[in-house]
């Protein structure tokens, strides 16, 4: 039996056993994997620390981000459900102006008109006036041609040379 323990002994790798087997290697490892972890524990840990900061700062930027995002989406909606109250105040708005301009305008055509007829008044009152003068005139001058017609055919000489002595006479007693 002990011949069967050093055949299998030899075939695992020594007289031990546990040279053969990497046994040392898997010290090494980890002898090395500890030194890592006592040299770089502070730096990565530091990196770490630092790394998630930056993503809770990041974070912390993206939740305001959202919210001022949603803040806004909130608004434009509250914009857009008033957009037809403004667009009926607008419209209302813009009636009242016309209605106004309307009536400013119809006040001035009304001032103009009134304007125009006054003068149109005063130069048929004119024109009358000038027609009157004129027929006055025509009367005047038919009259006096008439009467001259008349006084030709019943003059006589002595009458017209009596008519003369006579206004001789009134202008010999006219001041100086």
């Amino acid at each position: 039996m002990d011949i069967l323990l050093l055949n299998v002994a030899t075939e695992i790798g020594g007289p031990l056993g546990l040279v053969g087997s990497g046994l040392p290697r898997v010290v090494n490892f980890l002898i090395f994997v500890a030194a890592l972890y006592y040299l770089l524990r502070k730096p990565v840990s530091e990196f770490f620390r630092q790394r998630a900061q930056a993503i809770a700062r990041e974070l912390e930027e993206a939740r305001r981000a959202r919210e001022a995002a949603a803040r806004e989406l909130e608004q434009t909606r509250a914009r857009l459900a008033r957009l037809d109250e403004e667009v009926a105040a607008i419209r209302a708005r813009a009636e009242q102006e016309a209605e106004a301009e309307y009536e400013r305008l119809w006040r001035e055509a009304q001032i103009e008109a009134e304007k125009i007829r006054a003068v149109a008044e005063r130069e048929i009152e004119m024109a009358r006036r000038a027609a009157e003068l004129e027929l006055k005139t025509f009367l005047v001058e038919r009259a006096m041609a008439r009467a001259r017609a008349l006084l030709r055919q019943q003059l006589t000489e002595e009458d017209h040379q009596r008519l003369v002595a006579q206004f001789i006479e009134g202008l010999a007693e006219v001041p100086r």
